[in-house]
């Protein structure tokens, strides 16, 4: 079974379990909320910080990885999409097209999805977020 065809809820659960994954590989502690309601998925201690780690799964578009940076849920008759802003530290995005994840601060996200481009483009942009600059082993390096 593809990514594709697996349900987003299960999607999400491989997403959270590579990244746990790869918080404890580096020796980083990792705590989980008790129950779905909070809007972070782990919680990752690195030095004597904690920091709130949302998890997304990452789609490979045209060189990029592509995520989104709010939930989107449903109400009877509207679609709610609310962002993190204050509720969590950081992202950590899981991509499994190349098996690779990426951690955002908050503070470099923009309010509705992101792009972290793994390959050369076309045209060259100063706005252009290299997936190399978001690597796990830095975000933890510049914390601790």
């Amino acid at each position: 079974m593809t990514d594709d065809a697996t349900h987003p809820k299960e999607r999400g659960e491989r997403s959270e379990a590579a990244v746990l994954h790869e918080f404890l590989r580096r020796g980083c502690p990792v705590l989980r909320p008790f129950g779905d309601n909070q809007r972070y998925d782990l919680v990752v201690e690195v030095g004597a910080s904690f920091y709130r780690i949302q998890v997304k799964t990452g789609r490979l578009e045209n060189g990029r990885i592509q995520f989104e940076t709010r939930s989107t849920g449903t109400r009877t008759r509207a679609i709610d999409k609310e962002g993190y802003e204050g509720q969590i530290e950081a992202f950590a995005v899981y991509a499994p097209a190349t098996d690779h994840i990426y951690v955002v601060p908050i503070s470099d996200a923009p309010s509705t999805s992101m792009a972290l481009r793994v390959t050369d483009p076309d045209k060259l942009s100063p706005n252009i977020n290299w997936a190399d600059d978001f690597g796990v082993g830095e975000w933890i390096s510049s914390r601790a």
